[in-house]
């Protein structure tokens, strides 16, 4: 199992369809060292897969 691998386990994120990019650290404004994990998906999404509204929202997290 490879470091990343290993990083998503830890996370819980389960989708084949992420790339991760990179893993990089940064203090947030509270002075707390926090990881990120930088992905993107390996389709093009053209619609909401919940609702099914064709307006996407960039940068959003879930």
């Amino acid at each position: 199992m490879s470091l990343t691998n290993s990083i998503l386990c830890l996370f819980e994120i389960t989708d084949p369809n992420l790339i991760v990019t990179g893993i990089s650290k940064e203090r947030c404004s509270t002075n707390q060292r926090i990881h990120v994990v930088h992905a993107t998906l390996s389709y093009q999404l053209l619609k909401c897969p919940h609702c099914g509204h064709k307006s996407l929202i960039k940068n959003g997290t879930h």
